[in-house]
């Protein structure tokens, strides 16, 4: 429910726009299920012809109370001043007698300038916008029920008596807090050449303050993590959208854009104690994303090689065979991409059209569980070397005392090399670059005059594809796309599946 105003005059040269309401967002899940094992008949596909059947139930439930209002303050039609203030109450973050607050205000201040409007700026300049701004934003915790242990019961009991068990692996924190994020913004909007020509450029620096986040936890605490409220992770960089019409005639036109993003990240604390907050692991256990103070976000923290002051890897003796030493961990990259990219252009002539998209990121590094694991076993084309490997091969890199390696390793025994490298978490660690054809169409409407006597209006065809193929790619054997997690603890693959590749066709009729 809100009540508002529409463009009241203030003055000759100055008008307001405000509203002010409440609100209620409600969420709800629910679900049943029945399972079986063991069928009695055999093909016979029903639950009931199972000998050990069970049942389950999930039901989960939140909600967001908000209060709000916005005011815009408009002078002689090219300059505007918005402000705006919102509070949040989060049922995700409420428990009974918990001091931390549930709730968050928060606010934003824009100022927006169309210079096109105010001045004369010539035939050239089909629009100019300046902009600024300040906002902030607040959130809760995405799941209900986090703040303090739950439970559940079990779908087959035993010996008739129902069996329960603590629902999630999350260690509760109650006084989770909600998180802010504050934002400085400076952007400009032009248009060139009766709009055929378009900038609109950003410059954004923020701070994430409080992230909620789940935190590793100690194995032997019966949970996997711990939520907990992350410091303040701060970001800064640029946003650039061009896009043109290259030629337009009466059969053909021809349009562009390139669009481009860089993004500086930073974590200026973590918790009370400026220590690391560690996240997700891969299985080999041998590396962690790790959020660190005064570095970038999402460090890829590991173990290494241990290496001379020249960078060689040096090798110890065991069982008669040089082996790689393993050094501490350490920062072996950063699994977010700093870096993205993307050009499209579409095309038209007579009743044809065509577009495609390409796409890429770069500046990011990946840790490679598929690779890890293939080197491990021998599958991996790195491990046959020149001559194969029943001619041996000798490591590159020097022995403890600095010397060159001599001893060559037999077949029988490169096992064991590879496996101690897989121990090594820089082994795997690959730059996750790539560009990609994201998507092309290829499209024919067809002509009004083909479809009169039919009952329909309008007709069109389309071969579309997307993910096609890789215009680039520097990980080996996988996608890097394909990393098991996006968020907090990007930079982890392991036997994931690529993007998949996808064909189809697109028929649309209008009667």
């Amino acid at each position: 429910m809100f009540i508002g105003t529409d463009n009241i005059k203030l003055a000759d040269d100055v008008s307001l726009t405000a509203f002010v309401g409440i609100g209620t967002t409600n969420e709800q899940y629910e679900s049943y299920g029945v399972s079986g094992s063991d069928f009695i008949v055999p093909f016979l596909l029903n639950v009931k012809n199972t000998k050990n059947g069970g049942s389950s139930y999930s039901f989960w439930e939140k909600e967001i109370n908000s209060a709000y209002g916005s005011a815009e303050i408009g002078f002689m039609d090219y300059a505007y001043l918005t402000l705006t203030a919102r509070n949040d109450w989060f049922s995700t973050l409420s428990l009974k007698d918990k001091k931390a607050p549930n709730n968050d205000l928060y606010t934003s201040a824009s100022l927006s300038l169309v210079l096109s409007d105010a001045l004369d700026l010539g035939d050239t300049v089909s629009f100019l916008k300046l902009r600024a701004g300040y906002s902030q934003v607040a959130g809760g915790a995405d799941s209900p029920y986090a703040l303090s242990l739950s439970y559940g019961i079990y779908g087959q009991g035993h010996l008739g008596a129902s069996l329960g068990s603590i629902s999630g692996g999350t260690i509760p924190n109650s006084e989770i807090t909600p998180f802010e994020k504050n934002e400085t913004e400076f952007g400009v909007d032009l248009r060139m050449f009766d709009n055929k020509l378009s900038i609109d450029a950003t410059y954004y620096d923020n701070e994430t303050l409080g992230d909620i986040v789940g935190v590793s936890a100690s194995p032997t605490s019966g949970f996997g993590s711990a939520l907990a409220n992350l410091g303040n992770i701060s970001n800064s960089g640029i946003e650039l959208l061009v896009k043109g019409e290259i030629m337009r005639t009466d059969d053909f036109a021809w349009e562009a854009s390139v669009n481009y993003t860089n993004n500086t990240s930073k974590v200026v604390a973590t918790n009370d104690t400026s220590g690391n907050i560690s996240m997700d692991e891969p299985r080999s256990r041998n590396l962690r994303v790790t959020h660190i103070v005064g570095e970038k976000y999402g460090a890829l923290y590991g173990s290494s090689y241990v290496r001379d002051a020249d960078n060689n890897i040096v090798h110890e003796m065991v069982n008669g065979i040089p082996i790689p030493k393993q050094g501490a961990r350490k920062i072996l990259g950063f699994g977010v991409a700093p870096t993205s990219i993307g050009f499209g252009s579409s095309f038209r002539y007579k009743d044809f059209n065509a577009n495609f998209l390409i796409e890429g990121k770069s500046g990011g590094q990946i840790y490679s569980g598929t690779n890890a694991f293939l080197i491990r076993n021998g599958h991996h084309k790195k491990t046959v070397p020149a001559g194969g490997r029943e001619a041996g091969f000798i490591p590159t890199g020097v022995m403890e005392d600095g010397s060159a390696i001599t001893t060559s390793i037999p077949a029988a025994l490169q096992e064991d090399y590879y496996r101690r490298t897989y121990s090594i978490a820089e082994e795997a660690i690959q730059d996750s670059d790539y560009m990609r054809l994201r998507s092309v169409s290829i499209g024919y409407n067809i002509p009004s005059d083909k479809l009169t006597g039919t009952a329909i209006e309008k007709a069109s065809i389309s071969l579309i594809g997307r993910n096609l193929f890789f215009l680039s790619n520097s990980t080996e054997n996988i996608d890097p796309e394909s990393a098991y997690n996006s968020g907090n603890s990007a930079g982890l693959e392991w036997f994931g599946l690529p993007v998949p590749r996808t064909i189809g066709l697109n028929i649309n009729l209008k009667f």
